[in-house]
């Protein structure tokens, strides 16, 4: 048997090698790796920002070596003072991860998550921090009198102080111009209120864009476009810059970066030229970062940030999308450097990581850690070691807190909260066939 199949055999080894080849090919959907180390990435620019907001420590980098060449420094001052324009590829990350279900339904014929299912993750990834993060602000407020200080803008508002307890349970507090202005519940939570009043609508929207993805793309983009165009002329346009509509097109922009990854994933292996083809994007996405970096320090002089920044919005978000496309299918080493397992693990501690790392800089800062003597904040003196003191522990502190209630309190919260619900589910299947074994006998 074994001498008359050897021909067999030896045809059985080809297909083995083929089925090698096209497996080789063949594109992981389910989690795209590059995309912990881009979230990293985006977190730790916005944290930077508002560490330098508070230090002033100047990321330029004298170079005496390249004199010669013109060059006599590096000008990084641009990558923190514009550090908020991250907060854009974190919602445009949000809107792609958000639809990879849906798209990889559409392309490989996964299950899509109910909606009961949808929103358990999201009470369980964000309320358990969340909430938290709160009650020790309030806590933190309450001691320090910091409703009742002579240098609040609001301190003699006695019903101040329940707006903003109430707008932040409710994840409304970015719809009320004075509490989104002068809230004392750590101002970096708006984008958290945003993104939840998203998750309400998502599922509407994923099912509208499912069936009819180019009219409902038109149709997420023309809600940004008529609002700013409304919000432009307005002169509260700092309170209007962070409203959902603004964002629509951001998100419309994610969803239509993951349809165009699963078409490149499910196409991937008819590429003839593999290889050249990851080169090509991983300049493509290297050119992504100088034109960010370009688009960034006009946004450095811009007369009015806000303005340009709505203005712009939309064409930051189709250059993070070319951007993200491009990474994930350029060269390995490329990757690495956004799928490592430090990329990974930033991302994993990156939501409690945004949440803390204002309010512990500028807590330390207000009560004079590192210490300094006298009335005035030793930045506005260009005292460089105390800056970088502030800036090294508000890191340190925020990272440490950062895994702390991730590890303590959002993955167990978490657990928790997904296994209620999966034992209501098991419950409600137990009572199920329970009654169908009766009615079974009953017919008997």
């Amino acid at each position: 048997m074994a001498v008359n199949n050897k021909k067999t055999s030896h045809n059985n080894n080809n297909n083995n090698d083929t089925n090698t080849i096209k497996s080789d090919y063949k594109i992981n959907t389910s989690h795209i790796d590059v995309l912990d180390g881009i979230r990293a990435m985006a977190i730790l620019i916005v944290v930077w920002f508002h560490i330098w907001q508070q230090c002033w420590l100047i990321p330029n980098i004298p170079t005496p070596f390249l004199e010669r060449f013109g060059i006599n420094l590096i000008d990084l001052d641009w990558l923190p003072r514009t550090g908020y324009m991250m907060v854009t590829m974190m919602i445009f990350l949000s809107g792609f991860c958000l639809y990879l279900p849906y798209a990889r339904n559409q392309t490989e014929g996964t299950t899509i998550p109910s909606i009961g299912t949808f929103y358990k993750k999201r009470v369980a990834r964000i309320v358990p921090s969340y909430l938290f993060a709160i009650c020790v602000v309030l806590i933190y407020n309450i001691f320090t009198c910091a409703y009742t200080a002579p240098g609040f803008f609001l301190k003699d508002d006695s019903s101040f102080m329940l707006k903003d307890i109430l707008s932040h349970l409710t994840f409304t507090y970015n719809l009320i111009p004075d509490v989104a202005s002068h809230t004392l519940l750590n101002g970096v939570l708006w984008t958290v209120a945003l993104e939840v009043q998203f998750y309400i609508i998502f599922p509407f929207i994923a099912y509208c864009f499912k069936k009819q993805p180019i009219p409902t793309y038109v149709t997420m983009n023309a809600i940004s476009y008529i609002y700013i165009s409304f919000a432009v002329k307005q002169p509260n346009v700092p309170f209007l810059l962070h409203q959902l509509p603004s964002y629509m097109g951001v998100y419309a922009n994610g969803f239509l970066g993951v349809i165009l990854y699963m078409q490149i994933a499910k196409n991937y292996h008819k590429l003839a030229h593999k290889n050249i083809f990851a080169g090509i994007s991983t300049v493509v996405s290297l050119g992504c970062i100088y034109v960010y970096s370009y688009l960034m320090k006009q946004l450095r002089g811009a007369e009015n940030l806000n303005i340009w920044q709505l203005e712009n919005r939309f064409y930051v978000s189709i250059l993070f999308l070319v951007f993200i496309l491009a990474t994930a299918y350029s060269v390995n080493w490329y990757k690495f450097i956004f799928s490592n397992k430090l990329a990974k693990f930033i991302s994993l501690i990156s939501f409690n990581l945004y949440i803390w790392h204002q309010f512990l800089c500028t807590a330390f800062k207000n009560n004079r850690i590192p210490y300094y003597e006298g009335d005035t904040f030793p930045n506005e003196l260009g005292d460089k070691p105390w800056m970088w003191k502030l800036l090294i522990l508000s890191f340190a502190a925020s990272f440490a807190m950062a895994i702390a209630t991730t590890f303590l309190l959002e993955k167990p919260a978490s657990r928790l909260i997904t296994k209620i619900g999966a034992r209501t589910k098991d419950s409600a299947s137990s009572d199920s066939a329970k009654k169908q074994i009766k009615n079974s006998v009953q017919k008997r």
